[in-house]
């Protein structure tokens, strides 16, 4: 079997379309067999080429149903669409195009053509030849005694006359034609004006009709093919007038090149143009005929070519050009050359963009001083161009926009230069537009840094800081850097974010901070103090810091000002009993409460302005569009800190709102901050879009992590423990991973594919639990696990060795297991998910931490992120691997932190060949990262995206 396309006439479009058939052998010849529609090329052996795939594509849109159905409707048949000339124009042009573009491909690939196929005839004989060439017009001109005779010839090897063979005009648009049995092009003249010639030599006109025929038929023709002429003679032209600088923009690249226009009197050549001569025939008054012929005169030209790249163009097929992304590049150029050119004799016509005219003017840059004003600096600069002055702050949408044109008041455009998008672009990123000046937040005082001729006024930087003998606590030498680092930005009125590593003492320096800062207020008498004994003493003004935090962090910060800043007043603002607390609250020095109070509260706390609000864990308030954001960033404070063990400044999708709370407008809106760095970094992999979002927050974000300050902090030793599943564990896993394969092959449409991805999820924790216990799925099960006999052994060697041990799982119901082991062992143990209460965490902290008959803290991977200290654990076993490494690494925290004695020893559990190998390596594959936080649920879609990996 093999495909061909046959082109008919179609009288109701009035042109010839294309079929696509299949053809059958038979008796070593090929017939047509039947039409190539998408149910007989799905059930036949044809192995169609990637060109044939696109051939038939073509001819599909082009069927006449299809055509009908676009070009007509209920009220206009296609006739009477033809009445309006310019509108069958339109619609034969726009199905000439794809046909001319089918045919170039059926010419190029060497695809099977016929015409008018007749079914019953071997198509051997009807196929047409391909032909590569391009056959010339010329024209020849006679004078007669009663007019003039012209004759239209074809250029081969020699002349061929139309008439002398046989031809169908094919395609108007291509100007293809099948001559003698041969798929050939004609150019530059369309097919249409060859049809006086298929059925004679030549054609007269009479010499009253001359002025007549030639303006309307052959006047634009002339100037596109040869002629020649018996009986008259030719006005020859050649010489080189005047040189002009046009340019022209190239789509593909969008940038605008130049080229040279070539005016040998009065007709014009173009240096990107191939034509070289060009005809005019005029009849003149007394009735004789003058054609002059133009020809292009190629050292004249070439003189002009070299002087124009002496000034440094790079010529491609006649377009000059500087290689740049910048649309303007070579404008810019140009300009700097001008001069030069114009001494050369070069004239430069009017350059425009879409009918309006660039300003060539030069332009000057003038700055202001740039001033501070509350929390903006305000930036000053203008723009003068001949007559215009232009205020910077007007071209700051352009630059947002990466729109290189700013319309004038002449209606001319003015031009920015390409190193005003770079150097300016941060400042127009950040900055809002105020009265003809651009200001920008205090907080993005570094993104002036590289602009000196703006002037910024810089932050205090130079802080000296001894800690106070009211903190009961010796700083190292790390916390007392940190405690200077927050002073700096207090001074300079600026929010900062602490993001030590986990056990760093993050609440030691914000106390040693505050206490700082509560020592140097004045003292006062307070007429409502927070006890009895104080009434009419003078006493320091109060502190008013609230500080909020997760529930179960209330007791840790409670007991460590207490035992650290003694001195400091403290109310815990929780409980049933905290609107009685409600109205003296700014007499407290500290105010502490939790997200989901603040929440409850919001309203009463807007009343308040605190001289300090710090929020622990301050990812809690990550997404800009939860309610416990807008009621943060709703709360009044003259200062703002946020603590976080988590190294947020590459985590993109909470950053902004960390950083929006702590300097409100320094990564400008969240549209601005998804549009300018999360795609940019996430999806495009941009490097400088990471720098950028660095320079910008690294001055107010602090980090550092174990490894760099604690020297003496214990090694950690990180192994992953292989256990291989039982026989029937492995076989319902097994069965359970192909109906989620059989599922993921069953997927047709999007609409399939949004169904299934809202289920992955849950059939792959399925299969996690099965890796782990089938009890977890079935209680009742008695299918033994092989992890569970491999982490029972490690239990044991490690309660014999009296080692304490913390053992994490993101399923409770895994723990169990585990505690129901301990239980009929009567091992002493302690357990912690997000279920147990407040004081009940307290106490199992306590016990695990001070009594040695508690071997074991089995905690819930979530419940263990953050608020615990578990110093008395020298091993971390962690049951299944998490989707997010980074919640494993706060949970490993917990024992290897600041106050850690012995070595700690992580033991991971996987269950080979299972969904939890992969998961370890999709963690491993994202440690080129090695800075960047990722998400939860980051890492889960990247699961989804990579199931069939995750499921081989």
């Amino acid at each position: 079997m093999h495909l061909f396309f046959n082109f008919t006439y179609d009288t109701d479009f009035q042109l010839f379309l294309p079929h696509a058939f299949v053809a059958e052998q038979r008796n070593q010849s090929w017939y047509l067999l039947k039409k190539a529609t998408d149910e007989v090329l799905k059930n036949s052996p044809l192995d169609l080429s990637s060109k044939e795939k696109e051939a038939l594509v073509l001819t599909h849109s082009l069927d006449p149903l299809l055509l009908l159905e676009k070009y007509t409707d209920k009220k206009h048949s296609l006739a009477e669409r033809y009445k309006d000339k310019a509108k069958k124009k339109y619609i034969q042009q726009q199905i000439e195009e794809k046909v001319n573009t089918l045919l170039s491909l059926i010419a190029q690939h060497g695809l099977w053509l016929v015409v008018n196929c007749q079914k019953e005839h071997p198509l051997e004989r009807q196929l047409l030849t391909l032909s590569d060439k391009v056959l010339q017009p010329l024209l020849e001109f006679e004078k007669t005694p009663t007019g003039i005779a012209y004759r239209l010839f074809l250029l081969d090897r020699e002349k061929l006359i139309p008439s002398e063979h046989t031809i169908t005009l094919l395609s108007q648009e291509g100007s293809w034609i099948v001559m003698d049995q041969t798929l050939v092009q004609v150019a530059p003249i369309k097919a249409l004006n060859l049809k006086p010639f298929l059925d004679k030599t030549t054609v007269v006109i009479p010499e009253s009709t001359i002025p007549e025929y030639f303006n309307k038929f052959l006047k634009e023709i002339i100037k596109k093919v040869d002629i020649s002429t018996i009986g008259f003679d030719i006005i020859q032209k050649h010489h080189l007038v005047a040189t002009h600088i046009k340019w022209v923009h190239d789509f593909l690249t969008n940038t605008y090149k130049l080229f040279l226009s070539f005016d040998y009197d009065g007709v014009i050549f173009h240096s990107n143009q191939s034509r070289s001569q060009q005809s005019h025939l005029e009849v003149l008054p007394n009735g004789d005929i003058q054609i002059e012929h133009y020809k292009r005169n190629p050292s004249e030209e070439a003189e002009r070519i070299q002087q124009f790249e002496a000034v440094g163009f790079v010529q491609e097929d006649g377009n000059f050009f500087i290689k740049d992304s910048y649309p303007f590049t070579s404008y810019f150029h140009l300009l700097k050359h001008i001069q030069t050119l114009e001494a050369q004799g070069f004239i430069i016509s009017d350059l425009e963009v879409n009918n309006q005219k660039i300003n060539r003017e030069p332009y000057t840059l003038s700055f202001g001083e740039t001033t501070e004003t509350n929390d903006w600096f305000d930036i000053r600069i203008t723009i003068t161009q001949g007559t215009h002055q232009i205020y910077f702050s007007d071209l700051v949408k352009n630059l947002r926009e990466q729109n290189p044109l700013y319309p004038l008041p002449d209606g001319t455009l003015f031009v920015i230069p390409k190193e005003w998008f770079a150097k300016y672009e941060k400042i127009s990123k950040f900055g809002r537009v105020v009265h003809q000046k651009i200001q920008l937040p205090k907080s993005n005082y570094t993104l002036l840094e590289d602009l000196p001729e703006l002037k910024p006024q810089k932050p205090k930087t130079e802080i000296h800081y001894t800690p106070s003998p009211n903190l009961k606590a010796q700083l190292r030498p790390y916390q007392t850097e940190g405690v200077k680092w927050l002073l700096q930005h207090h001074y300079n009125g600026l929010g900062a974010c602490l993001a030590d590593d986990m056990g760093l003492g993050k609440t030691l320096q914000t106390l040693a901070l505050l206490v700082h800062i509560h020592d140097s207020l004045p003292e006062k008498e307070n007429p409502f103090p927070t006890s009895i004994f104080d009434l009419g003493k003078p006493q320091k003004e109060a502190l008013k810091c609230l500080i909020i935090m997760p529930s179960s962090l209330l007791f840790n910060w409670y007991e460590e000002i207490k035992r650290f800043a003694p001195q400091l007043s403290c109310t815990q603002y929780v409980g049933h009993d905290r609107k009685a607390k409600a109205l003296r609250l700014s007499n407290y020095d500290i105010v502490l409460s939790s997200y989901p109070i603040v929440l409850k509260d919001a309203k009463l706390l807007e009343r308040y302005t605190f001289r300090y609000i710090i929020l622990d864990e301050s990812q809690r308030i990550k997404n800009n569009n939860s309610q416990i954001f807008k009621t943060i960033s709703a709360l009044k404070a003259e200062h703002k800190i946020s603590l976080s063990g988590t190294p947020i400044e590459n985590s993109l999708s909470d950053l902004w709102a960390q950083m929006q709370f702590i300097n409100p407008n320094i990564l400008g809106s969240y549209s601005q901050f998804n549009k300018y760095f999360r795609t940019e970094i996430e999806k495009k992999h941009n490097p400088i879009a990471l720098e950028e979002l660095k320079g910008i927050i690294s001055p107010f974000l602090l980090r550092r992590t174990k490894q760099q300050v604690l020297k003496d902090l214990p090694d950690i030793e990180e192994q992953i423990a292989y256990c291989p599943m039982s026989e029937a564990q492995e076989k319902w896993y097994e069965q359970e991973k192909s109906k989620v394969r059989n599922q993921l092959l069953r997927i047709d449409t999007e609409t399939d594919a949004a169904a299934f991805k809202l289920n992955a999820i849950n059939m792959l924790t399925k299969l996690r639990q099965i890796s782990n216990h089938p009890k977890l799925i079935d209680p009742q099960s008695e299918i033994p696990s092989g992890k569970y006999e491999e982490v029972i052994s490690h239990l044991e060697q490690l309660w014999r060795a009296g080692q304490k041990t913390l053992i994490f799982s993101s399923f409770t119901s895994h723990l169990a297991l585990y505690e129901d082991w301990c239980k009929k062992k009567k091992i002493k143990h302690v357990s912690l998910t997000g279920a147990t209460p407040l004081e009940a965490r307290k106490i199992a902290v306590e016990q695990f931490q001070n009594d040695k008959e508690v071997s074991f803290f089995f905690i819930s991977l979530k419940a263990g992120e953050v608020g615990l200290n578990l110093t008395a654990a020298s091993y971390v076993l962690l049951l299944d691997p998490w989707w997010n490494p980074f919640t494993e690494r706060q949970a490993i925290g917990r024992a290897h932190r600041l106050g850690q004695e012995n070595k700690v020893n992580v033991i991971r559990f996987v269950s080979r060949n299972t969904l939890e190998e992969k998961i370890i390596r999709l963690q491993q594959s994202k440690k080129e990262l090695s800075e960047h936080l990722i998400e939860e649920d980051t890492l889960k879609n990247e699961a989804l995206e990579h199931l069939e990996e995750l499921l081989e």
